[in-house]
């Protein structure tokens, strides 16, 4: 038995190198590596070996003598045995909802780029447009190399995935508890290595990307006290350890956070989390969940539950495709569009067929499909648009949720409110924006 241990460990590696450090490992502290053996996963073998050749400062030029090997071994094994001792048994608990962030600084992520003060407008106190600065920056050269220097829309979902887990109780979680939230599975159902990957890299992402946050003006705008000078919140958006589970039996890679996550808690102070009711995510009878379409689902119901919202004052029911393609960064590609409003459209056939919306209809300028219509099952059917004019239906995405300042009446107007005297409005713990702050094409409004 102690052989084939040695044998297998061996097997993870190509290189004679780790092999040979592996040998001494077995040969010195061949107690800790086969306790190690029965209660770690080997992936966590190749990953504390390398951690234990960082520390040594060993590479494969150097020359292994006994003394050399015999120190690496005592490295590895007090590596292993620490592992050991803090592997846990994994509580899972299934969040009743998925949150969206729904801030002005959650919706503009994915257009911010790294190491650059991006001002928003967040709402007017008189004449005078109240602005937050929002900076991030990836600690990790990796990124920048890989040109994936900013925060996707799949980054987000995933963030607001780990955010419902940790509302839920869960502080620590695996990336399969991360998918299964998003696409609304239980907690016995498969996820494919492929998609534990893409978690995975997007959770390496999020826990070495910083965020800074001053709003001061804008809690000067909702707060009659002014006696604080500054606003500010900084720090990792995912603020995680790497830890060992155990899970049915099986050892594996967890995260816990140690800190809630700053962007959760920005939202939550605005009252602008959106709670979605997780059977709402599960469409797997109606399309396999891509990432495409875990995008495009989760913007369909951001969109339908600012609609929901009465005292939302979006008057407009239109989704336009344009939209739908900037968040997915589509090409000018005929086929790979109309792709895209198949999908869209399936996921709307399965939410009328579960009763969440009464149903919804094409919209066309001239022969071109430019959106879709959301006709509520709380409104009256049949009516037309309220935001439509001359029976033609516009293509104007004017309740995306970045929404427009020009919407709003003079006076002191807060976009994100912060406390009840500002008419904070919230339905069931929904609250969302009284005006839309940029157009379709992603500008400000003039």
């Amino acid at each position: 038995m102690a052989q084939s241990i040695s044998i297998k460990l061996e097997g993870l590696f190509d290189d004679e190198f780790h092999k040979q450090l592996i040998r001494a490992c077995y040969k010195y502290e061949s107690l800790s590596v086969a306790a190690a053996y029965k209660k770690l996963s080997l992936e966590q073998f190749v990953e504390l070996m390398e951690t234990a050749i960082s520390q040594s400062g060993y590479t494969d030029a150097t020359p292994m003598g006994e003394e050399e090997l015999r120190n690496f071994a005592k490295i590895y094994d007090k590596i292993l045995r620490n592992a050991i001792k803090d592997v846990q048994e994994l509580r899972s608990i299934i969040p009743k909802d998925v949150i969206i962030t729904n801030s002005r600084v959650a919706n503009e992520l994915r257009h911010m780029s790294p190491n650059e003060e991006h001002t928003l407008t967040v709402g007017r106190k008189g004449n005078q447009l109240v602005e937050i600065k929002t900076t991030i920056n990836f600690n990790d050269k990796n990124i920048q190399i890989a040109n994936k220097a900013t925060i996707s829309p799949y980054d987000k979902i995933v963030h607001d995935a780990v955010c419902s887990l940790y509302s839920a109780g869960n502080e620590v979680f695996t990336p399969e508890m991360v998918y299964r939230a998003m696409n609304g599975m239980v907690e016995s159902e498969f996820v494919s290595p492929k998609s534990i990957k893409m978690i995975v890299e997007s959770l390496e992402k999020l826990r070495v990307t910083d965020i800074a946050i001053d709003y001061t003006e804008q809690l000067r705008m909702t707060n009659s006290d002014d006696s604080f000078d500054l606003a500010r919140v900084s720090g990792a958006m995912l603020m995680m350890q790497k830890v060992t589970v155990s899970a049915g039996g099986v050892t594996k890679w967890a995260y816990r956070l140690v800190a809630s996550p700053i962007l959760y808690d920005y939202s939550k102070l605005l009252k602008q989390i959106i709670p979605i009711p997780l059977q709402l995510l599960n469409t797997k009878e109606t399309t396999r969940s891509t990432d495409t379409v875990i995008i495009i689902r989760q913007y369909i119901l951001q969109r339908v539950e600012l609609m929901k919202n009465k005292k939302n004052n979006m008057h407009s029911r239109i989704i336009s495709y344009e939209s739908i393609y900037e968040l997915l960064n589509t090409p000018e590609d005929r086929k790979l569009r109309a792709t895209i409003r198949s999908q869209t459209e399936r996921l709307l056939d399965n939410y009328v067929n579960i009763r969440y919306i009464d149903h919804y209809e094409i919209v066309r300028r001239g022969r071109a499909i430019t959106g879709v219509q959301i006709f509520l099952i709380e409104e009256t059917t049949g009516k037309a648009d309220t935001a439509l004019s001359g029976g033609e239906h516009s293509d104007r995405d004017t309740s995306s949720p970045e929404a427009s300042a020009s919407d709003n009446s003079a006076g002191d107007v807060p976009l994100n409110p912060l406390s009840s005297a500002f008419s904070v409005e919230s339905v069931d713990s929904v609250t969302v924006f009284d005006a839309v702050l940029s157009s379709d094409d992603g500008n400000p409004p003039s």
